[in-house]
């Protein structure tokens, strides 16, 4: 005799009670507990690497962690910031926790366009566009004090990096800040024994190149390589580096840049 039993419990209290997020329904949404929707699976999968909603949540939340730390460190609150872009923002997993900053004008940009239409739909404290794979964004120089790329450039070639990186000093204003996560040193056990010989000596490595810009393709960053080429090679010093500093990012390492005058 099968022991299923029906039951009346709706799946968003049954969803809430198995992760422990409390969700309610509203219009068919999952909804989180500061009223906000929650994006679906599939888009949670691309942003996260998975489509876990409790660590959708929590991991949004340490992302925004790490940047109030980081900034803290240089004696600066993010609520100071007049203009901030989440480069590569998917769905929203960092920036829908920054809504609270009501005098900073958010912005997020992302290469997928279901995860803007999304954003642009249910996150209306915060301006949404496009970009392509490749630079340059239809953004202003000079517009923001501010840019954070949250696991982002792990995923671009060393050409894009440069790239990427040179349009990001053009967005920032001449006293603005970047701040990217990398894999760094907690990262040498996916790599084989002729590329960890390659980041020891400092060269950035690239494992399935051909899928730049996918979760597929993924980037090794050394520290020399950030401070000796990514960063001067692009018109950035390195500000501070924080070693497995990406709270939201488990052990990535974090880095703050500066225009370097």
């Amino acid at each position: 005799m099968s022991s299923f039993k029906p039951t009346n419990i709706p799946i968003w209290k049954r969803i809430q009670d198995r992760i422990g997020v409390k969700v309610s329904n509203k219009g068919a949404k999952l909804i989180d507990d500061s009223g906000l929707p929650i994006p679906g699976a599939e888009l949670r999968q691309g942003v996260a690497g998975n489509p876990d909603l409790k660590w959708f949540i929590d991991g949004g939340e340490l992302g925004v962690k790490t940047i109030v730390s980081v900034l803290g460190k240089q004696g600066i609150e993010f609520g100071s910031k007049e203009s901030v872009l989440d480069f590569g923002c998917g769905c929203g997993r960092v920036l829908r926790h920054l809504g609270q900053y009501e005098t900073v004008h958010l912005h997020g940009t992302d290469i997928s366009r279901p995860s803007i239409a999304w954003c642009d739909a249910n996150l209306d404290f915060a301006m949404f566009g496009t970009n392509r794979l490749h630079p340059p964004t239809r953004y202003r120089s000079s517009s923001f004090d501010f840019i954070y790329a949250f696991s982002v450039f792990t995923h671009l070639t060393h050409e894009l990096q440069t790239l990427w990186m040179a349009e990001m000093r053009r967005l920032l204003k001449p006293d603005g800040l970047l701040l990217i996560t990398v894999h760094g040193d907690h990262y040498l056990n996916h790599l084989s024994e002729s590329e960890k010989a390659a980041f020891y000596n400092g060269r950035l490595v690239i494992k399935r190149g051909e899928s730049v810009g996918s979760n597929r393709c993924a980037a090794f960053h050394p520290q020399k390589f950030v401070a000796d080429s990514l960063a001067p090679g692009t018109g950035f010093k390195v500000v501070d580096f924080i070693r497995e500093g990406a709270l939201g990012n488990p052990k990535q390492d974090a880095y703050l840049f500066s225009a370097d005058a």
